[in-house]
């Protein structure tokens, strides 16, 4: 993502040793641009993810699901959401994505955007220079 003006954040890279993983993650989605969900069976089975999801939506952020595994469903409340579905083609979703989010940096006036990760999900924050 760095390349479409995003420094991903990541919670398992980005939040320091000894640190709360909750509280920055809460942090990280409340100030997020874009939530971006990798939408998988682990994250389907995760207790962390649904959690996020819900955090985003209560926050009023965009939610993005990419869908890894063909045949599985989006959860409850973002189960209307559009979503990009990798599984059919990689190399175009990932393309697609890489536009979208370059767009949203220079539409927002910024040159920074955080990814946070857990089992499958990832949001993007878009941050001022």
């Amino acid at each position: 993502m760095k390349s479409a003006g995003a420094a991903p954040f990541l919670a398992e890279y980005s939040v320091a040793a000894g640190q709360p993983l909750a509280s920055n993650i809460v942090a990280a989605i409340q100030g997020c641009d874009l939530f971006l969900l990798l939408w998988s069976y682990s994250a389907r089975g995760s207790e962390w993810v649904p959690q996020e999801i819900g955090i985003a939506r209560g926050a009023g952020r965009a939610i993005l699901p990419v869908v890894l595994h063909q045949g599985i469903e989006l959860p409850g409340f973002i189960k209307d959401l559009k979503y990009l579905a990798v599984y059919k083609d990689p190399s175009a979703t990932v393309e697609w994505l890489h536009k979208h989010v370059a767009a949203l940096a220079k539409q927002k006036d910024t040159n920074s955007l955080v990814a946070l990760g857990a089992v499958g999900a990832i949001l993007l924050l878009l941050a001022s220079k």
